[in-house]
Parts: structure tokens; sequence; C-alpha cells
């Protein structure tokens, strides 16, 4: 039975439990989801939980981290933002690894507190993207907005519509199930 986790920020926190099922279903197999992610979580909150989470021992852990990293009011800086993904990787060392990237934003003013814009964001998205492989990543800001513009978000121009999800999802089983499906690497015993 594999066991995959969702661990990360808003976007697979909105993973309820249709939706989960969903990925289940797709997965098929004896497939069972933990979902371990929760909005507002930027990488610091993940560098303090993966090494306790990573001891349940699942085959497969999508990441979803850079959005609110990149968040003016946070601010996690890109440098430390690599090294917690860094550390995050580091912590799952026994199973494979997959990227929930964030999508394309629409770059909204909030007063007193600034704008998220989608250059800062791509630079953060390039970090996870380089941090499981480039394979091993469900391109949710080429997908969802091939020309470049924000589509399939909510009003707020961050979070993804239930649309969105509902198309993802059968991409993000594929994801994982290709990487499932490769050779171990980095001492996994998955």
């Amino acid at each position: 039975m594999d066991k995959i986790m969702l661990f990360g920020d808003s976007m697979l926190a909105r993973f309820t439990k249709p939706r989960i099922q969903q990925l289940e279903r797709e997965l098929g197999g004896d497939a069972t989801l933990y979902n371990c992610a929760a909005g507002g979580w930027d990488s610091t909150d993940g560098v303090t939980r993966a090494p306790v989470l990573a001891g349940l021992g699942c085959s497969a852990v999508v990441l979803s981290f850079g959005g609110n990293d990149c968040a003016p009011w946070k601010r996690v800086a890109l440098d430390q933002f690599t090294a917690n993904i860094g550390a995050i990787v580091d912590a799952f060392d026994g199973a494979r690894l997959v990227a929930f990237l964030p999508p394309v934003i629409e770059e909204i003013e909030r007063p007193g507190l600034g704008m998220r814009t989608n250059h800062e964001l791509d630079q953060y998205r390039e970090v996870l993207r380089s941090a499981v492989g480039a394979d091993a990543c469900l391109e949710t800001d080429r997908i969802l907005s091939p020309g470049g513009m924000a589509r399939g978000l909510e009003g707020d121009g961050l979070h993804l519509t239930g649309e969105s999800y509902t198309s993802l999802i059968p991409i993000l089983a594929q994801v994982i199930t290709r990487t499932l499906a490769r050779p171990a690497e980095r001492g996994a015993t998955a």
C-alpha cells in the first residue's frame, strides 16, 4: 500500500475529503492520502514539522511551498527558502517527492501589506522545482496559465477554484505515479 502525504500550504490544505478521494481513485490500487497541510504555512513551518512527519514512512510526499514565502508580509528570503526546502527534502529522505507548484497569481495590492508578484513567485517556484526535479512537478503555473495570465483562481487571485482542482487532480495522480515508478534515489526506501 502506498501512503502519500500532502504537505505544505493552502494549495494542499484545500484538498477536502472529496478531493482526497478523487486523487485516491485516480491513483488506483491501495493508495491512501494523508493531508498534513495548513493554510498560511510557509517553508519555515515546514522545516519544523518535516522531521516528525517523515517518521510516518510515506512512499511519496507532495510539497507545496512558495506562495506564502514570497508574500511581502512574511517574506522568507529566497536564500532562506532554498535552505528550508533543502532541509525538508533531507527530512523526507526515504520518500519520493513531488511538487505542487503555485499557480500564476493575480497581482493584487493588499493595503498595508504590499503585493506578491509573479516575478518573485517564479523564483520560489524554481527553487522547489529544482529540489524535486522537473519531472516530479505539477506545473500549475503552466497548466492553468499557458498565456501567463492568472486563470482558474478564486476571487482572491491566489487560491484555486474547485474546477481547477478537479482538472488538476488527474494530472497530479500521473505525476505521483510516474515519480513512484522511477528508480530509487537519495536512499529512498519506497
